[in-house]
This record gives structure tokens, sequence and C-alpha cells, in this order.
């Protein structure tokens, strides 16, 4: 009942004070304070309070800025309508409107840009960076940070470069690259302090915290909670005490010291309801839901986890919408209100779709960008008709004299082109030959060196069974014999069968065309088939084999053809191996081309320089012996790099003369976004 009250006194203060805005700021009834003000001052003064406003009441915020946005198109006056379109932004965003977000900002940057207003520009380009991390569009958001950040030191706006670094720190907290974000919250918080501005420092201090709690580093994270708390206190900053107090009854949830987390919680509501934030309110809201049903305090649980979806639902907040659905449809299943949990659970993935969908997020993008074009083309059309009729003659006069220059040019060069490109033709023609019988040699001169294997290494083992085979029939073997027989000759019949296998691609890639079949795979599944295929071989020459990959690692590529590749791979490294050596299957993220790297690490007996030139060199088959005198044929590795190729991709070997090797290769990863559970673990950064 208390929370209901509390919620009906904001909404009740909330249409009392747009009632206010409407009477108090008509064009036909003004103020006392604003009856004397010119009216690009009055403009600017209901700005200002557009902008208080965006955190508590963001509706009011886009109500204001709407009215000084067609005060200012009356007046023509273009600072007023940049201002204006930041400011219906901030509210947008603040809305979860995410795509008005970006077109309001958008327009604001195009008349920023019009005017040269490049302090202004600066700082919207860093509030347009957090719909789009709000999207999952990491990339445009650090593309338009760095363009702030290019602009803050060019015209010397310390307080904007502050702002954009933060923002920057942001990106990498949702990324989850803990180390990275902290450096840049703490660049952040230094400059700002520097400055003599210390309003921003209790949320950076707190958004440290957050990532050292992420990093399971808990006293650390409660010394910056504390610093954050004790600042708020100070400045009197009831929205930054409420966020400092939930802080900490996160950590103490984490330490499962109950009563601490749900006393800090109660003190976090006390103080955010008299402030009327409301995303701030929300995130609240959330914890306490989730605080309480790790108690296993199903009531309450579900209490503030309706409160938290109605006002989700009221200000159209999608992550609090998918957390307290996904948690009430939870709780509601286990105590078999069956109807009811599918509703939220459907009401869970709406959320959720909207939120990952990397196809609706791209529309989104595409259609803002649409929209930005349209508004900038007609606003700029009027300008171009003014200067079309100057440059006309301009023009005019520049193309008598330019085409008179082009046709005495046209006729001294015609002669020299025409020689060139008869040259050109014949330069071409002369390349394309001898690279068709580069290829054809090179072709001719494998399938000589694929001949002799077969007529040799597989004629040899295939004669040896045969004679096995004969003398079991004529019954010349005693059967105590035979075992150790077949034994004896089980390695050479597996080198053959792998010979074969890879013989058989061979021969499909040079008779068909290849067609990839894409698809998204877990890489961890892989390996453990690789591990699998090999387990046999790995026990007899008493060699490990190590997985090195996280369990949520999706590639998008062939997965066939990708186990081929790996196959010959680890089959290399285990022949190339000793007893008591180690191979390692590794794969990860690569930072500088966002592809995943496949790695295969053995630190078997290596190779010298000029036998890795050789492999990289030769384009026919090789054959090297093992450690125990295993057969190796080369059609393995001319099959990786062919696949590769066609994947986009190639090998890469490292590897030093008794250090053992690397084998290593590009993929891109799977494109349908992270996973729910990883996305809940992260601690989310509050906006400043």
């Amino acid at each position: 009942m208390e929370s209901k009250q509390c919620h009906l006194f904001r909404r009740i203060t909330l249409l009392i004070l747009i009632v206010l805005n409407f009477s108090c700021f008509s064009p036909d009834h003004k103020s006392d304070t604003d009856a004397g003000l010119p009216d690009t001052a009055l403009v600017n003064k209901l700005n200002f309070r557009a902008y208080e406003h965006w955190s508590s009441f963001p509706d009011s915020t886009i109500m204001l800025s709407k009215r000084t946005l067609s005060m200012s198109d009356s007046m023509r006056y273009r600072t007023g309508k940049i201002d204006a379109f930041r400011n219906l932004g901030i509210g947008a965003y603040e809305k979860g409107m995410y795509s008005e977000a970006i077109a309001y900002y958008n327009q604001a940057v195009a008349i920023a840009t019009e005017e040269s207003d490049y302090g202004r520009k600066a700082k919207i380009l860093s509030n347009l960076a957090m719909p789009y991390i709000a999207l999952g569009g990491h990339t445009e958001a650090l593309k338009q940070l760095n363009l702030a950040i290019e602009l803050a030191d060019r015209y010397h706006l310390p307080l904007i470069k502050a702002h954009a670094i933060h923002n920057m720190g942001m990106v990498y907290h949702y990324q989850q690259k803990d180390d990275k974000a902290i450096l840049y919250y703490k660049e952040s918080l230094r400059q700002y302090e520097s400055l003599g501005d210390s309003s921003r420092s209790t949320f950076i201090l707190g958004n440290i915290g957050h990532l050292y709690l992420h990093k399971n580093d808990l006293q650390h994270a409660k010394e910056l909670y504390d610093q954050s708390l004790d600042l708020a206190e100070k400045n009197k900053n009831y929205k930054a005490i409420g966020n400092a107090l939930q802080s900490l009854g996160s950590l103490y949830r984490e330490k499962k010291e109950w009563d601490n987390a749900i006393a800090y919680y109660l003190k976090a509501k006390a103080t955010l309801e008299s402030t009327g934030e409301q995303t701030e309110y929300l995130r609240l809201l959330d914890n306490l839901a989730t605080c309480y049903l790790d108690m296993d305090n199903m009531d309450e649980a579900i209490r503030y986890s309706e409160l938290c979806y109605e006002m989700a639902k009221q200000n159209k907040q999608l992550y609090y919408i998918q957390n307290a659905a996904n948690r009430l449809g939870t709780i509601l299943e286990k105590k078999q209100e069956l109807s009811r949990a599918i509703f939220f659970y459907k009401e869970y993935k709406s959320a959720s779709d909207s939120l990952y969908s990397a196809d609706n997020k791209e529309q989104l993008v595409r259609n803002e960008e649409e929209f930005k074009f349209k508004n900038q083309q007609n606003e700029l059309e009027s300008r171009y008709n003014a200067k079309v009729l100057r440059r006309n003659y301009i023009l005019l006069v520049a193309t008598v004299l330019i085409v008179s220059l082009l046709v005495i040019a046209v006729l001294l060069v015609k002669n020299v082109q025409d020689k060139r490109k008869a040259n050109e033709t014949l330069r071409n023609t002369n390349e394309f030959i001898e690279e068709q019988n580069a290829l054809l040699e090179e072709s001719d001169n494998f399938k000589r060196s694929l001949l002799s294997l077969v007529t040799h290494d597989v004629r040899s083992p295939i004669n040896n069974l045969n004679s096995i085979l004969m003398l079991i029939r004529d019954g010349l073997v005693p059967p105590e014999e035979i075992k150790k027989l077949l034994s004896s000759n089980s390695e050479e019949f597996d080198s053959m069968i792998n010979l074969i296998e890879n013989l058989l691609l061979w021969v499909n890639q040079h008779l068909h065309t290849s067609d990839l079949v894409m698809g998204d795979f877990y890489v961890r599944d892989i390996f453990r088939q690789i591990h699998g295929i090999n387990m046999k071989r790995l026990e007899e020459k008493k060699i490990k084999l190590l997985i090195e990959c996280d369990d949520e690692l999706k590639a998008s590529a062939d997965a066939e053809v990708v186990m081929i590749i790996l196959r010959n791979l680890v089959d290399n490294a285990i022949k190339f191996c000793k007893p008591d050596n180690q191979i390692t299957l590794r794969a990860g993220i690569n930072e500088q081309n966002n592809r995943i790297t496949f790695s295969v690490i053995d630190t078997g007996v290596g190779m010298s320089q000029q036998v890795q030139d050789n492999l990289y060199a030769v384009s026919e088959p090789v054959s090297h012996r093992g450690t125990k005198n295993e057969k190796g044929y080369g059609i393995g590795l001319q099959l990786c790099r062919y696949y590769l190729a066609l994947s986009g991709s190639e090998l890469l070997i490292d590897s030093r003369e008794g250090q053992g090797s690397i084998f290593r290769f590009d993929l891109d990863g799977s494109t349908d976004g992270c996973c729910i559970k990883n996305i809940k673990s992260l601690r989310v950064p509050e906006q400043m």
C-alpha cells in the first residue's frame, strides 16, 4: 500500500508540474519572472528547465522541449533548436524510446554542424552514444564518442571530454571488459576532479564499484560504494545517495548477508521516493525482488516484481520488463499458477526479443538514418536554392574554359591512350596465360606426387593386410599370435585410413565446386568431438589434450569443414609429440578483428625456420615421419589451406625447434547476441 501511495503521489506531482508548465509558459501568459525577458532568453530559460527534469520527469522534458522547438522555429533561433532537439533526445532516451532519441540527437548534430557550434556538437555526440549502447551498437557508440573527444581536444572543452571518456567506459562496461572500463572511468574521474567538478564523482565511483563487484573483489567494491555514499551525503545529492545505498545492498546480497542487504535497499527506497527518480527507482524494485527471491521469500519477491513490471511497462523500460516478467514466470510456475506464469513468460520473451534482436537493431538504425537524412534535406533546401544562382554563373564561366582545355587535351592524349590501352590488354593477356600455366604445372606436380603416394604407401599396408588374412585363412598363424600380428600393424592401417579419408576429400574438392554449409555452432562441442576421435592415440602416446574455451562461445562457419581442419591439425600435433607432451585446443575472441581465433598448440619437437618456410612454399604433398615413425603425407595441410581460403581465413604457423608449434586461424563469431544468463550477471552502470 505504501508503494502504491508513493507511486500515486509521483504521478499527481508530474500532472501538477505539466499543468503549471502549460499555464506559465503559454504565449498569452508569462510569469512575472519571465515577462521582461527577450524571446531568445526565454527559450534558453525554458530549455534549461526542460533539461532539469530529464531524470525525474522525462515527460515534462519532452513537453517543454517541443514547446521551445516551436518557439525557436518561429523566430529562427537555431541555437534554441539545437538545445531543444538535444533535450528531446535525452527525454526519449530516458523513456526507452531509443529510435526517437537517435533521430532527435542527429537533428541537433546537423544544425550544430551548420552553425559551427562545435561545443554543442561534441556534447550531443557524447549523448548520442547512449541510445546506441542501449541497442547494443557498441561500434557506432565508440565512433560517436571518438568524434566527441576529437572535437573536445581541438576546441579545448575539458568537461565534455571527461563526459565522453566516462561514456566510453560504459561501452566497455556493457561488453564486460572490466579492466578496460575501470581505466576509462578512473580517467574520467581524474579529469572531472582536476576541473573542480565533483558532482559526478559519486556516480563514477559507483560504476567502478560495480565492476569490482563483478570481478568478485568485494572489499574493493565496498570501499568505493562507501566513498560514493559519503560524497553524495556531503553534496546532499539524494539521487546519488539512493544509488549508493542500493549498491551497498547489492554488495551485501552478493555476500548473502540478507538483513544488511534489505536494510540498505529499504533506505534507498525511502530516499528515491522523495526525489521522484524513475529509472533508479525501477532498478531498486528489481534489486529488492531479486534479493527476496534469493531469500526464498516468494510473497515479497512477487510483490516487488509486480511493482517493477507495472512501472517498467508504463515507462517502456524493456530491460526491467524482461527481468520482472522472467522472475514472475519462474515463481508462479513453482506455485502452480500456470496461467499467469505463461503470461509473464510471453512478456519476458517479447521484451528479450526486442532488446537483443540484431536485425531489429540494424533496421532501427537504418530507419533513423533515413529520417535524419530527410530532415536535413528539407532544412538545407532553402539555403541551397539561394546559392544555386551564384554557383551557376561561376560554373558557366568555368565550363567554357574547361571545355576548351579538354578539347585540346583530348586531341593530344588520345593517341597515347589508345597505345596504352592496347599495351595493357596485351600485358593482361600474357599475365593470365602465365598464371594458368603456373596453376596447371602446380596441379600436375601435386597429382604426380599424390599418385606416387597412392601406388607406394597405400599398396604396402593393403598387401600386408592381405598377407595376414591369407595366413589366418590357411591356419598358419596360431590364435594367440593373431591379435599381436594385427596390433603391430594397426598404426600403419590407421595412417592408411587417414590418408584415404583426406584423399577422398581432396578428390571431391577438385571434381566438384565446394559450397560451404554455414551455420552457428558451439566451439566447445567441436573440441570435444576432436578429443573423442583422438582419445585412443593420445592414450597410446601418453599425451595430454587440454581444451580452453568459454562454454557459450559460438562460431559461424561450416562445422564439418572446421572438424576436418582441426582433426588434421590435432593429428599432426599428436604425430610430433613425445610422451608426457601436451596439446591445447584454444578458442577466444580476437579484439583486433572481432573474430574467433582457433589455436592448436603443442609442446612437441617443433620445426626449424627452414621447415616452416618449406611448408608455406611447397604446394605438393610432402611426407614427414612422427616421433614414433608415423607416416605423414602432407595432404591434410593442403586441405586445411583450401577450406580456410573458402572460409575467408588462412593458416598461420609459429614454431621453434624443440619448443613445440602453434597452428592458428580465424573464423567469424555468431551474431545471435549474448545469452541472457551472461547479461543478468552484469552490473548495469548508471548514467550520470
